[in-house]
């Protein structure tokens, strides 16, 4: 006789399978139809990803943009981004094609790198940089939120999403140069209400760019009361 949770299990199988015969999901960089195991991306496109060969530290090149800029304790990035390339696609797949699953993925493998390497164990909480809560409603959800909650999933640190909040909207900077990045974040950020409790956190985001929207929250961060910062991010301009 079968259990109520295998009927249950299997009824979820048969729709997932349902579902991947009505609506095929094909690879965010080269199109082939994706297996069941996969995510927004194929194994082989995934395997050819420009991954980075900086490790965690000061002198990563995300630490290194905010030389100068704002007090950083360390800087991580995951991937080489450039435009029209297939980092440029996979990010275009998380902020507007609904990339969750490849979000936290990522996120989780950011965190597996990082623990290889040793480093951040001693990191209070991760914090995303926020949306504006029309514009995360608009879309759905927040990149920054699930790369994040996916390296708490592999490093067992905690996410924070009170500490640091978003207090004017603000229209996309994909096409923006330093400056006017500068000026459209410059009264963004603000410290919520947990951010004093806090000694050391891990700034999480999906790209750096200029560094405009990082140096922002930090500087929002310290006068919130934190000792430390680190800034993580899955893709950083080359």
């Amino acid at each position: 006789m079968v259990s109520r949770k295998g009927a249950i299990q299997f009824v979820r199988g048969a729709v997932d399978d349902w579902m991947d015969f009505a609506f095929p999901r094909s690879c965010v960089s080269c199109g082939d139809l994706l297996l069941k195991s996969e995510m927004e991306i194929c194994w082989v496109c995934f395997a050819r990803l420009p991954f980075s060969v900086h490790e965690y530290g000061i002198n990563n090149p995300v630490a290194k943009s905010l030389w100068g800029r704002v007090p950083v304790t360390g800087g991580y990035y995951l991937l080489n981004y450039q435009s029209r390339t297939m980092t440029s696609k996979v990010l275009k797949s998380l902020k507007y094609d609904g990339g969750v699953i490849m979000a936290k993925k990522l996120g989780e493998l950011m965190g597996d790198e990082l623990l290889r390497a040793g480093t951040l164990m001693h990191c209070e909480a991760l914090i995303p940089v926020p949306m504006h809560p029309k514009k995360e409603l608009k879309r759905g959800y927040n990149p920054a939120l699930l790369i994040a909650e996916g390296l708490s999933r592999s490093m067992g640190i905690p996410v924070n999403q009170s500490a640091l909040l978003k207090r004017n909207a603000t229209v996309s900077q994909t096409k923006k140069n330093r400056l006017d990045r500068w000026y459209q974040t410059q009264h963004s950020f603000e410290a919520g209400r947990d951010c004093s409790s806090l000694h050391h956190v891990a700034l999480v985001d999906d790209v750096f760019t200029t560094g405009a929207t990082a140096e922002r929250c930090l500087r929002a961060l310290y006068v919130g009361g934190i000792k430390q910062a680190s800034v993580m991010s899955l893709a950083f301009t080359v």
